[in-house]
């Protein structure tokens, strides 16, 4: 396996995203300090992880040259404010942080990302809600998906849906999917039960298996159908809450013509949402009682429901009562840690947590920096079903293992796949006669831990000489 050279991280705020990467990048060979005003959380993450905790201001010169901030590779500031986090940034980038990483949440804030970028020195600004939103409107163009993540700056996909009883796939090996839904894609992970599996071609798929596709951005809308799974487009959007993510999705969606409307329960926040987006329907009232007061027309007419409350309790009630009411996409939005996760088994209902999204944004964008001095390095990482599955990009270069040789030569670790090429823009399939070649972009899907480079997918012991 490559080696990864050993970096600094010092991450500022101990909250769920905080702790979350700390524990992540501890287990990928970082050294991590982190900074906390909050007593009870740094002594509780000194006991729990395999990092240095200091507690103080993590906008504070004198604290950010006690913890050695001008020594740090990357430097995340991930605080509940954003003035304090774009301050830490700003300081240690100024005392010499190599990378400076700055959760932006306010809406005015986040309109200027491009300037704190630019001249503040910030190499990344990550707003949570945004990233949120925008997942839940990938979601909502695919109805039939319970995620969509765009891979390859949009070239590719890749999609997470349920296989249901009447699928033409049931009782199919993988080897004869590619006959009957007639397009280029592949089912590159399967999920049955709590067992993970990347799947060979003599796998057999059995309906409730979670299955995530790759392919060309083009080709799902004509591989559901075949497979008789919805795609009929969403015109009409109820959401509950007038939140952060409320506002963003909302902005994403009523560029793409739909029409929206919100439920709030506090006044003031309902007129202040209907301020700030005249676009948008907005009702004074609770998710649960606005569904009853529907009519059958009304909610025939619900396209999708979107709860998006502060109160994870509220959201799963309001989510489980509209997919009684048999609204066709229901999504709710959930805490990275909450209690209540049970509902992602649940394959009516799509989860979406702000908290895990700004981490696996942040996490891929620090395993590229991590290895950016090496070859065929992470350029993105995804990763899924709470870290078991990632799902990494590599950029191909002249100095890539296996140039030319034939894929079916290649000798792969156990439990990955390759599961595209791009090349030109177009999209390939992976067959036993292709190649990689300089300038390819591919995506590797594994359930092993901390691969940084291309060549931590082979299997050396089987390959001998052959690297």
């Amino acid at each position: 396996m490559g080696k990864k050279r050993k970096i600094n991280v010092h991450i500022i705020g101990g909250g769920q995203i905080g702790s979350t990467l700390a524990r992540q990048l501890s287990e990928d060979g970082c050294a991590v300090t982190l900074v906390d005003t909050d007593a009870y959380v740094v002594n509780n993450l000194s006991t729990a992880l395999d990092i240095i905790c200091y507690r103080g201001n993590g906008a504070s010169y004198a604290t950010l040259q006690e913890v050695g901030a001008e020594s740090s590779d990357i430097f995340i500031s991930v605080t509940d404010s954003d003035e304090l986090n774009i301050l830490a940034c700003l300081t240690a980038h100024m005392m010499g942080a190599k990378h400076t990483v700055a959760r932006v949440r306010n809406l005015e804030y986040a309109k200027h990302a491009g300037f704190y970028r630019d001249q503040l020195g910030l190499s990344m600004t990550i707003n949570p809600e945004l990233a949120a939103a925008r997942e839940i409107s990938r979601v909502l163009r695919l109805p039939s998906a319970t995620r969509v993540e765009l891979l390859a700056k949009g070239r590719a996909e890749l999609v997470e849906t349920t296989l249901p009883a009447h699928s033409p796939l049931c009782g199919l090996p993988l080897n004869q999917v590619g006959q009957v839904l007639g397009v280029q894609l592949l089912i590159c992970a399967v999920v049955r039960g709590e067992e993970i599996t990347i799947p060979t071609g003599d796998f057999i798929l059995k309906a409730g298996d979670v299955l995530y596709l790759t392919g060309a951005a083009s080709v799902f809308h004509r591989a559901f159908t075949k497979l008789g799974l919805p795609v009929k487009p969403t015109h009409s959007v109820l959401v509950a809450g007038a939140s952060r993510i409320s506002y963003y999705l909302a902005e994403q969606l009523k560029g793409e013509g739909v029409h929206v409307t919100v439920v709030e329960e506090a006044h003031e926040k309902a007129v202040e949402f209907c301020r700030n987006n005249p676009e948008c329907a907005v009702m004074n009232d609770n998710a649960i009682a606005y569904f009853d007061s529907m009519s059958d027309a009304d909610l025939r007419s619900t396209d999708a429901f979107v709860s998006l409350t502060a109160n994870d309790e509220l959201n799963v009630v309001s989510a489980m009562y509209a997919a009684s009411l048999k609204i066709p996409k229901v999504i709710s939005r959930l805490s990275s840690n909450s209690k209540l996760k049970i509902l992602q088994k649940d394959d009516r209902i799509t989860t979406v947590s702000q908290e895990d999204t700004a981490v696996d944004l942040i996490l891929g964008y620090a395993r590229s920096l991590m290895n950016a001095e090496s070859h065929d390095a992470v350029e993105s990482l995804y990763r899924l079903r709470d870290g078991r599955i990632e799902f990494l990009e590599f950029c191909i270069t002249e100095a890539s293992p296996h140039l030319g040789q034939p894929i079916r030569e290649w000798r792969i670790r156990a439990n990955t796949l390759l599961a595209y090429i791009i090349r030109d823009g177009k999209t390939i399939i992976p067959r036993g006669d292709d190649v990689i070649r300089p300038g390819d972009r591919v995506l590797v899907v594994t359930t092993h831990k901390q691969l940084g480079h291309l060549e931590d997918i082979f299997d050396t012991a089987r390959e001998g000489g052959m690297l």
